[in-house]
């Protein structure tokens, strides 16, 4: 390959890869900052998740599980409260290899999950660390999504 081809290709992933932390970092803040919230009630979790386009949602009692797919990432929450939750989002297609899971014991992210994961799994574990800390910037991308009619992404 030439230098411009490598170079076009640096530059597609270094946008997809920005484009990715740009949604996840404000969404995952969200989801476990509403996860973390010790004055909301199983139902009022259920309903800020779904404000977050979080599908899905099954209640047993006060537990609270959901499994979705959220643009290009899975998305799974088991919820029995403050103390005691697990949140995954796992890269897809493009983002194959991608994981970041929080529980209350704390916060793993991997890049190698898959069988066969993708460069950008990579390059997004690498950025997402970089860029997720407290207080999180609400991004463009982020916004739109919240805004955004759920059937129009799917």
């Amino acid at each position: 390959m030439d230098d411009n081809k490598i170079k076009l290709q640096k530059s597609i992933r270094s946008s997809l890869t920005k484009q990715a932390v740009d949604f996840l970092v404000p969404f995952i803040s969200s989801v476990v900052s509403i996860l973390t919230t010790k004055e909301l009630s199983s139902f009022d979790v259920k309903k800020q998740l779904k404000k977050l386009k979080i599908k899905n949602i099954r209640t047993k009692g006060d537990q609270i599980e959901s499994q979705t797919r959220v643009l290009d990432f899975k998305v799974y929450i088991l919820y029995a409260g403050v103390r005691n939750y697990i949140f995954k989002v796992e890269g897809l297609a493009h983002y194959s290899g991608f994981l970041f899971m929080e529980t209350n014991k704390g916060m793993i992210v991997h890049d190698n999950v898959d069988d066969d994961p993708k460069l950008l799994a990579k390059d997004l574990k690498v950025l997402f660390t970089k860029n997720y800390k407290s207080p999180y910037p609400v991004t463009d991308i982020f916004l739109e999504f919240i805004n955004s009619n759920v059937n129009k992404l799917e």
